[in-house]
């Protein structure tokens, strides 16, 4: 019901949240033709039924930190509740009612349920939320209706009863809720549960409980599952015939060093979208002989940003810092350098995408000058936002990207290693007028329409230029080499045909430091940095990696 709706939207704001990541995989890994099998991502049949008891304290508190946004933002009084019609409910009236409201109402995507059938005080319990009081249900449906009914239109919903019966006087639902919800990847919904409503003296229900099927970690992840069609990344792909040879291949290997954006999994460079591992980037690289490793992200991890910000009074203030809600990334990030430099000797060129790319430089700041000396030869950053909003415009960081740049301002080692800042320009902003503000975020009818609500949210300035998520300015590191690849849209039919093009770019890139041998003539040696743009149906943005050789 209302509950384990809720909670399934609370969990689609929260992967929505975290879309910006997703997007890029969508965009790099775009698929048209022909179905394909997402492998490992099944759903698999489980003996227990997850509860509220069961559940890890992570989603729970993630839950109930975004019903008290989302409320915030949406929500107002709840209408009082009506008079009553009947002073007690049968047995019999009892059971009905609830088939009505599966079966007539569809209560479980629509939270319109029989008032008349529930107490006052009754207490409703799903795996990831607990509360008390019709009051209280009233007034989250009355925030989440509109989402609702945005996300997933009544024509793209079921609420399925599978069985119901009286047992003891209780009344016990088995159910199943399906939709396709309206989000870029076009992710379904499809869960099972029970339901138990135990009512009181009146007959009317004090006690809701609802178990699912399934953990609240795998809803979350049928809300990241595309329902997609694969397209040939280079000629004959689908049909077996092997990547092409590389038209850049690196003679001597050169670790590289993958830093997640925010939202991504570190499978998004490995297997993207479960398919061949010779589609992710990080094959891309291999292929041309660079040692390259990913920081081991799960896509779960996010979830901890939420909850660090939620229990850190100077990041709820604005003021936090890399330190403290990203702590977990940094520690991952520092540990995969550290690693990769073991394993090869030699110093490793950081690839940030997105907000991995300014998560990179708040690891070089934490662990100072020397010991990037040892293990950085160079960051890249791919569409990073570089630059907090203006003043007085809610941040998403939290104040952790301003405060970095106060204390480790753009290219800061710059004598140590080389710095390069990677935009696109492909998009400029469109507002389209009459979306609701929270789904507008989500929910988009256009690049353009997509990019305004982003760069909005980013610049404070919806009809700037970028590469759809992040505008030029924002993606470029003030001190770095900086590049903007031109006119690459993304889903351009005529970039996936011209698949697996390489497009080369050179630039001259200094490397400073007492680790690079000198030359015969006893000058430093200036080495070559290398721009490598697959052209694969991604936007040039999420294309671009840059080695150091």
């Amino acid at each position: 019901m209302a509950a384990r709706g809720w909670s399934v939207f609370i969990l689609c704001l929260l992967v929505a949240t975290l879309r910006m990541g997703f997007t890029w995989v969508e965009s790099r890994y775009s698929f048209r033709s022909r179905p394909f099998r997402l492998r490992g991502l099944e759903r698999q049949a489980r003996q227990e039924r997850s509860s509220y008891d069961s559940s890890p304290e992570w989603t729970k508190s993630v839950v109930n930190g975004l019903t008290g946004l989302v409320n915030g933002v949406m929500g107002g009084e709840a209408p009082p509740l009506p008079q009553r019609r009947f002073d007690k409910i049968g047995s019999q009236q009892l059971l009905e009612g609830i088939r009505a409201d599966f079966e007539e109402r569809q209560y479980l995507w629509s939270g319109d349920i029989d008032l008349e059938l529930y107490d006052e005080d009754c207490s409703f319990t799903d795996p990831t939320i607990s509360f008390q009081g019709l009051s209280k249900f009233q007034s989250n449906m009355r925030s989440l209706a509109p989402i609702v009914d945005t996300l997933v239109p009544k024509e793209k919903r079921r609420c399925i009863l599978r069985d119901i019966k009286l047992d003891n006087g209780e009344v016990f639902a088995k159910w199943r809720m399906v939709g396709d919800i309206q989000l870029p990847w076009s992710p379904r919904i499809d869960i099972g549960g029970q339901t138990r409503y135990s009512p009181g003296t009146d007959g009317r229900i004090q006690t809701y409980f609802e178990q699912w099927d399934i953990d609240a970690g795998e809803a979350l992840a049928q809300l990241v599952q595309p329902r997609r069609e694969a397209v040939d990344h280079w000629p004959m792909q689908l049909d077996g015939a092997p990547p092409p040879k590389p038209a850049i291949l690196f003679n001597e290997p050169q670790p590289v060093v993958l830093l997640p954006g925010f939202g991504n999994d570190a499978r998004d460079y490995s297997e993207p979208l479960g398919q061949d591992e010779a589609v992710g980037l990080r094959a891309c690289l291999e292929r041309r002989n660079l040692l390259t490793s990913v920081v081991p992200v799960k896509r779960s991890d996010w979830l901890r940003v939420f909850v660090g910000i939620l229990l850190d009074d100077d990041a709820r203030a604005g003021n936090g810092t890399a330190q403290g809600a990203y702590k977990w990334y940094l520690d991952l990030t520092q540990e995969a350098i550290e690693d990769s430099f073991r394993s090869t000797g030699k110093a490793a060129v950081l690839v940030g995408h997105s907000a991995g790319g300014w998560l990179g430089r708040a690891v070089l700041e934490r662990e100072g000058r020397e010991w990037t000396q040892k293990h950085v030869q160079g960051l890249v950053t791919l569409g990073t936002p570089h630059k907090p909003p203006p003043e007085g415009q809610m941040d998403m960081t939290f104040g952790c990207l301003r405060n970095l740049n106060k204390a480790h301002p753009g290219a800061y080692f710059s004598d140590d290693m080389f710095y390069v800042s990677i935009a696109g320009d492909a998009v400029v902003g469109q507002k389209i007028e009459g979306n609701i503000p929270i789904v507008e975020l989500i929910q988009s009818p256009s690049p353009e329409s997509t990019a305004w609500n982003s760069y909005q949210a980013l610049g404070g300035v919806g009809n700037l230029t970028g590469d759809g998520l992040v505008p030029v300015e924002w993606a470029h590191l003030p001190g770095a080499e900086q590049l903007t690849i031109k006119g690459t849209q993304p889903y351009d039919d005529r970039v996936d045909m011209q698949c697996p093009q390489i497009l080369r770019l050179s630039m001259k890139a200094p490397c400073r430091g007492a680790r690079l041998d000198r030359d015969p003539e006893g000058g430093e040696k200036t080495y070559q940095a290398e721009i490598l743009v697959a052209r694969e149906g991604a936007d040039a943005r999420d294309s671009v990696v840059i080695i150091a050789q």
